[in-house]
């Protein structure tokens, strides 16, 4: 009898700790997949009791697409259990919530189907309304996410003018910003004018007192002055090549530099995942 008793106590003890161990707690997901168990073998009660908590008084569920399967399921529990209005409830937040969901009438009994499009028909007009206000505030964000991600620059220009464009030894050149050739410019017509002026020079060198040439240098100031005219008539050539060039390509304003500017603070609201908020 003792004996009997001491095994029982100790079967007692042993099972004590098992049973005071607590359940782990199950995820909005696992509810999920549970309710849905529940659905195929029409415990509908079940489904209510799982699901109404993971979608009020927030929803629980992160995926969108799990947050649609949980307003439909109720949808279809409440409308199985002939409740109605709370059919009525769940189908039109999950239209709301997505707009294009449709029952599937392979697994879904005509009633139930016939009951939804029917429901998903009288919001058809407030559908589009939303839709049409989400299209535009997606725009708007939109248009607000490039003004933020543009970059602003700040352009320093030059005020030319033509009359600077007129003058000769590739000032004009310079002042459109093409130093190359207005140093060409300038360099060559210097060049040719100081041969001019050297060719001239060397003429007057071998002019007398009296402004004449003696009879043996008379051959070789020919020469010279033939050199001074060629090399002035180059330099005269040279200059109007350079304002010619530069009065067409003249331009009213150069710019100088471009200084990048920070971004505009754009602190936008995000725009939300649903057309609705429950």
């Amino acid at each position: 009898m003792r004996l009997a008793a001491a095994l029982f106590g100790l079967v007692l003890l042993l099972a004590c700790p098992a049973a005071a161990t607590p359940t782990e707690p199950t995820t909005p997901e696992q509810d999920l997949r549970d309710a849905e168990n529940s659905y195929y073998y029409g415990d509908y009660p079940r489904v209510m009791a799982k699901l109404a908590p993971l979608v009020e008084p927030d929803i629980l569920l992160a995926d969108p697409a799990a947050v649609a399967r949980a307003y439909e399921l109720l949808g279809l529990a409440a409308f199985f259990l002939d409740q109605q209005a709370d059919a009525r409830t769940w189908f039109e937040r999950l239209i709301r919530y997505r707009p294009d969901a449709a029952l599937n009438p392979v697994v879904v009994p005509p009633p139930a189907v016939a009951f939804f499009d029917d429901i998903k028909a009288g919001l058809s007009d407030e559908i589009s309304r939303k839709r049409e206000a989400l299209r535009r505030e997606q725009e708007a964000e939109e248009a607000r996410r490039r003004q933020a991600t543009q970059t602003q620059v700040k352009v320093e220009t030059q005020v030319n003018s033509r009359l600077v464009a007129g003058l000769p030894f590739g000032i004009g050149q310079f002042q459109n910003g093409d130093d190359a050739l207005g140093y060409t410019f300038l360099s060559t017509e210097v060049v040719a004018i100081g041969l001019s002026g050297f060719f001239f020079l060397a003429v007057e060198d071998l002019r007398q007192t009296d402004g004449r040439f003696a009879r043996s240098d008379v051959a070789r100031a020919e020469n010279y002055q033939t050199a001074q005219l060629i090399s002035g008539g180059i330099a005269l050539g040279l200059m109007v090549t350079g304002i010619a060039h530069a009065l067409l390509t003249y331009e009213p304003e150069r710019p100088l530099r471009e200084t990048p500017m920070p971004a505009p603070d754009s602190a936008a609201p995000p725009v939300g995942q649903t057309l609705f908020t429950f």
